[in-house]
Protein backbone atom coordinates (compact mmCIF):
# COMPACT_ATOMS: atom_id res chain seq x y z
CA UNK A 1 0.00 0.00 0.00
CA UNK A 2 1.23 3.42 -0.56
CA UNK A 3 1.35 6.48 1.14
CA UNK A 4 -2.26 8.56 0.43
CA UNK A 5 -1.23 11.66 -1.47
CA UNK A 6 -3.59 14.96 -2.01
CA UNK A 7 -4.73 13.41 -5.52
CA UNK A 8 -6.18 10.16 -3.86
CA UNK A 9 -8.06 12.49 -1.91
CA UNK A 10 -8.90 14.57 -4.58
CA UNK A 11 -10.10 11.37 -6.39
CA UNK A 12 -11.93 10.19 -3.53
CA UNK A 13 -13.45 13.10 -2.96
CA UNK A 14 -14.80 13.50 -6.58
CA UNK A 15 -16.55 9.93 -6.59
CA UNK A 16 -18.12 11.00 -3.27
CA UNK A 17 -19.76 14.14 -5.02
CA UNK A 18 -20.67 11.46 -7.80
CA UNK A 19 -22.52 9.50 -5.30
CA UNK A 20 -24.51 12.48 -3.80
CA UNK A 21 -25.24 13.85 -7.22
CA UNK A 22 -26.24 10.45 -7.93
CA UNK A 23 -28.22 10.55 -5.13
CA UNK A 24 -29.69 13.76 -5.80
CA UNK A 25 -31.00 12.51 -9.03
CA UNK A 26 -32.13 9.05 -7.76
CA UNK A 27 -34.59 10.97 -5.08
CA UNK A 28 -35.79 13.38 -8.14
CA UNK A 29 -36.53 9.66 -10.20
CA UNK A 30 -38.09 8.53 -7.03
CA UNK A 31 -40.72 11.64 -6.27
CA UNK A 32 -41.49 11.23 -10.34
CA UNK A 33 -42.87 8.12 -9.73
CA UNK A 34 -44.45 9.13 -7.02
CA UNK A 35 -46.31 12.06 -8.80
CA UNK A 36 -47.12 9.86 -12.52
CA UNK A 37 -49.13 7.10 -12.80
CA UNK A 38 -48.90 3.88 -15.17
CA UNK A 39 -47.21 3.52 -17.63
CA UNK A 40 -45.21 6.80 -17.51
CA UNK A 41 -43.26 5.52 -13.62
CA UNK A 42 -41.57 2.78 -15.15
CA UNK A 43 -38.81 4.78 -16.94
CA UNK A 44 -38.42 6.89 -13.85
CA UNK A 45 -37.95 3.95 -11.69
CA UNK A 46 -35.85 2.43 -13.62
CA UNK A 47 -33.86 5.58 -13.73
CA UNK A 48 -33.77 5.38 -10.02
CA UNK A 49 -32.38 2.51 -9.46
CA UNK A 50 -29.57 2.63 -11.64
CA UNK A 51 -28.67 5.93 -9.51
CA UNK A 52 -28.48 4.07 -6.84
CA UNK A 53 -26.31 1.93 -8.07
CA UNK A 54 -24.12 4.54 -9.17
CA UNK A 55 -24.84 5.89 -5.41
CA UNK A 56 -23.25 2.76 -3.97
CA UNK A 57 -20.83 2.67 -6.39
CA UNK A 58 -19.34 6.44 -5.80
CA UNK A 59 -19.29 5.77 -2.15
CA UNK A 60 -17.50 2.92 -2.00
CA UNK A 61 -14.65 3.89 -4.58
CA UNK A 62 -14.53 6.69 -2.32
CA UNK A 63 -14.39 5.37 0.68
CA UNK A 64 -11.95 2.68 -0.60
CA UNK A 65 -9.12 5.21 -2.02
CA UNK A 66 -9.67 7.42 1.09
CA UNK A 67 -8.46 4.57 3.09
CA UNK A 68 -5.75 4.19 0.86
CA UNK A 69 -6.12 1.10 -1.16
CA UNK A 70 -4.93 2.22 -4.11
CA UNK A 71 -6.25 0.10 -7.99
CA UNK A 72 -6.70 1.10 -10.68
CA UNK A 73 -10.58 1.31 -10.87
CA UNK A 74 -11.07 0.27 -14.36
CA UNK A 75 -14.20 -1.83 -13.69
CA UNK A 76 -15.91 0.90 -11.48
CA UNK A 77 -15.05 3.61 -14.00
CA UNK A 78 -16.87 1.64 -17.11
CA UNK A 79 -19.76 0.90 -15.07
CA UNK A 80 -20.32 4.18 -13.54
CA UNK A 81 -19.75 5.36 -17.21
CA UNK A 82 -22.35 2.37 -18.51
CA UNK A 83 -24.78 4.08 -15.26
CA UNK A 84 -24.25 7.75 -16.53
CA UNK A 85 -25.50 6.82 -19.97
CA UNK A 86 -28.45 4.52 -18.79
CA UNK A 87 -29.43 6.98 -16.92
CA UNK A 88 -29.76 9.46 -19.45
CA UNK A 89 -31.33 7.41 -22.14
CA UNK A 90 -33.98 6.39 -19.59
CA UNK A 91 -34.84 10.33 -18.95
CA UNK A 92 -34.90 11.18 -22.90
CA UNK A 93 -36.86 8.27 -23.32
CA UNK A 94 -39.33 9.26 -20.53
CA UNK A 95 -39.57 12.56 -21.61
CA UNK A 96 -40.50 10.67 -25.19
CA UNK A 97 -42.84 9.14 -23.86
CA UNK A 98 -44.52 11.55 -21.57
CA UNK A 99 -44.87 14.14 -24.40
CA UNK A 100 -46.79 10.61 -26.31
CA UNK A 101 -48.99 10.73 -23.30
CA UNK A 102 -49.73 14.31 -22.29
Amino acid sequence: MTVPTLAMERTALAWRRTSLGAAGCALLFAHQVTRDGWPTNTLPLAAALVAFLLTFLGWSRGRALHHGQVTTGGRVVVTATLAVTVIALIAVSGVLVDRLFD
